[in-house]
């Protein structure tokens, strides 16, 4: 879950998606902790969370290894030993945590998973969000994967494939880099970000972007999520007891919930507006 604080007034600000820095940073932890160990078993406290009924749900994966972690856009996908896949969206709140062996669960998790390590898996908040059991290992056999752009970060994500993709676009690059079937995994912090480091006004429209623009945009795309990713993200909620990485990009942010607060570069107080029905955070001196 997301939940970061405004400068000016101290008030926490919630409800928005964990991106791809905080998925693939939950990834890159759950590969370490999980891949390769069995499930034991199962406890659901929230059976709206899952789309198949509870028994089903656990008779299908009990005893099961999870043989792969993987991610697409911002859901996590684990793979399992009998050619099953467990889809998990976060949506707004949700999050998971590991709890080692010599640890007792706390809170009221939705959904937990004993490994056979004896550690717990536990999924907390999945109010919005989901777990999805489905008999395919293939993404383009899982529908909740269906309809997505390309992933930024991915080695087919090339300059040449960014142009011709807004080539095809007249709207305003903000919502258009949130648009998940334009481009897979992008929301309202890093988009802000990558237009601050691309020096671009938010309420620009693609159309009339440069092809100079263009290129610096891809760039700061692929550079911002990948120093997130090396840094955890943004997120609160820690993964483990002994989690150190997790929401270390946060101080690195550069104008998302610096409203009023300077600028690093020009020094000129941030300021944001509405554009496309989400706040977007921005320098007026250095974007254009």
């Amino acid at each position: 879950m997301l939940i970061l604080c405004c400068p000016t007034t101290g008030e926490r600000i919630d409800g928005e998606l964990p991106e791809i820095p905080e998925i693939e940073t939950v990834r890159r932890q759950l590969e370490q902790c999980v891949q390769g160990r069995i499930i034991d078993t199962v406890m659901i406290n929230r059976e709206k969370s899952l789309n198949v009924a509870a028994d089903n749900f656990i008779d299908t994966i009990t005893g099961q290894q999870i043989i792969k972690v993987r991610r697409r856009a911002k859901q996590i996908i684990l793979t399992l030993s009998n050619a099953h896949s467990l889809v998990v969206h976060f949506m707004l709140e949700g999050y998971v945590r590991i709890f080692y062996s010599w640890e007792t669960v706390s809170g009221r998790p939705s959904v937990v998973f004993t490994l056979n390590s004896g550690d717990k898996m536990a999924f907390f908040k999945l109010t919005l969000g989901y777990i999805h059991l489905m008999p395919a290992v293939n993404f383009a056999d899982i529908p909740e994967l269906s309809g997505l752009g390309p992933e930024p970060l991915s080695p087919e994500f090339t300059p040449e494939e960014f142009l011709n993709l807004l080539s095809k676009r007249k709207g305003m690059i903000k919502p258009l880099l949130m648009d998940q079937a334009f481009l897979a995994g992008i929301g309202n912090v890093y988009s802000n970000e990558t237009l601050f480091c691309s020096r671009i006004r938010p309420e620009r429209k693609a159309a009339a972007l440069t092809t100079t623009e263009r290129i610096n945009l891809y760039h700061c795309i692929r550079a911002i999520l990948t120093r997130a990713i090396e840094l955890g993200g943004v997120n609160e909620d820690k993964f483990a007891s002994d989690d150190t990485l997790t929401g270390g990009f946060e101080p690195h942010l550069q104008v998302a919930y610096r409203t009023g607060l300077p600028c690093y570069v020009c020094r000129t107080s941030i300021e944001t507006k509405r554009v496309g029905g989400r706040n977007a955070f921005y320098c007026p001196v250095c974007q254009r």
